[in-house]
């Protein structure tokens, strides 16, 4: 990996692809989040379709910013990509969580409906080189066919829209035992129907 430069503009080289320094991409499958270059300290892991910002590129390794949503209770260790909204980007090892993490607080936020309170924070982290993405048009696709396949064997097919984000975890819970998903499927199809719910917001879904 190795960063070049186009008309004065840093270009980062992700596995064949050339992101902007600072410019957002995706992840493509589940990725180890680490708090170090040499990769040595586990501090968690980032879910497929994950925005992330890439700031940097060295050999095999990135370093990455988040911005995400954790609940301001317990350790906190599960990361969401909306306020309110069970969509996991993350989940971030206990260890990490429970010896001074380094994540910086953006905003905090009550949840009108449960009186909980939640944090937006940014935090800094190091993973492998992945093959990043710009878009998650086919990630979305592929999960898009598998639940038209699978979810629609045992009764009409379900339009995204029928439930909210967080509705949508207990009904695809009830459905997906009856399918042959594995575990990254289930998860990537999770994501499309919270993401293309009644209440996704357009550009968090690209």
């Amino acid at each position: 990996m190795k960063s070049v430069w186009l008309l004065g503009v840093s270009l980062l080289t992700f596995c064949s692809a050339s992101f902007a320094q600072n410019s957002t991409a995706y992840t493509p499958s589940e990725l180890a989040l680490f708090a170090d270059e040499s990769l040595k300290q586990s501090i968690g892991q980032l879910e497929a379709g994950v925005p992330i910002k890439l700031l940097q590129s060295k050999q095999d390794v990135s370093q990455i910013e988040l911005e995400m949503w954790r609940k301001d209770k317990g350790l906190g260790r599960i990361w969401y990509n909306q306020f309110s909204k069970h969509i996991t980007d993350a989940v971030m090892d206990k260890n990490f969580m429970q010896n001074n993490p380094t994540f910086e607080v953006l905003e905090k936020k009550e949840d009108p409906l449960t009186g909980l309170v939640w944090q937006k924070v940014k935090l800094q982290a190091w993973v492998k080189n992945s093959k990043f993405t710009d878009s998650l048009t086919d990630f979305w696709a592929n999960a898009e066919q598998t639940f038209k396949t699978e979810c629609s064997v045992c009764h009409k097919q379900r339009d995204t829209k029928m439930h909210d984000a967080n509705e949508w975890v207990a009904v695809f819970n009830g459905m997906v035992g009856f399918t042959d998903m594995d575990e990254p499927t289930r998860k990537q199809v999770l994501r499309y129907l919270q993401m293309h719910a009644s209440d996704s917001q357009p550009k968090a879904a690209k």
